[in-house]
């Protein structure tokens, strides 16, 4: 803490303890990493990889459904099981590059191969 932080800290603490500064009481939840001392350019670069995730999420949602219509197509039930296997194993690289919280979900093999069989009807 600099000399001009802690100052300031006394002096805050010394008016609330005369009353001449009324101190709620805080609450909520704690900034993350507030304590963190972050270099020069670290919101510009957060906000370009969370705008790149969104991107890459996007392309990785265009494959998923690019995947999906493939497997229709499939002339048998190995080959719609491997066909799965490549999408999620796609999913799983492209998840690796999405920032925030919101993962593309995998393909669930035995719906997509019970879905194929009753097509195939």
């Amino acid at each position: 803490m600099s000399y001009l932080e802690r100052m300031l800290e006394e002096r805050l603490a010394k008016a609330a303890a005369d009353g001449e500064l009324s101190a709620p009481r805080l609450e909520g939840k704690p900034i993350a990493d507030l304590h963190w001392e972050r270099p020069e350019g670290w919101w510009a670069k957060r906000f370009f990889e969370r705008e790149l995730s969104h991107d890459r999420r996007a392309a990785a949602l265009e494959g998923a459904a690019a995947a999906r219509a493939a497997f229709w197509r499939c002339p048998d039930e190995d080959t719609v099981r491997a066909a799965v296997a490549d999408a999620n194993a796609a999913i799983d690289r492209a998840n690796v590059n999405i920032v925030d919280g919101a993962p593309v979900d995998h393909f669930d093999t035995d719906d997509i191969v019970d879905r194929w069989r009753r097509l195939r009807r």
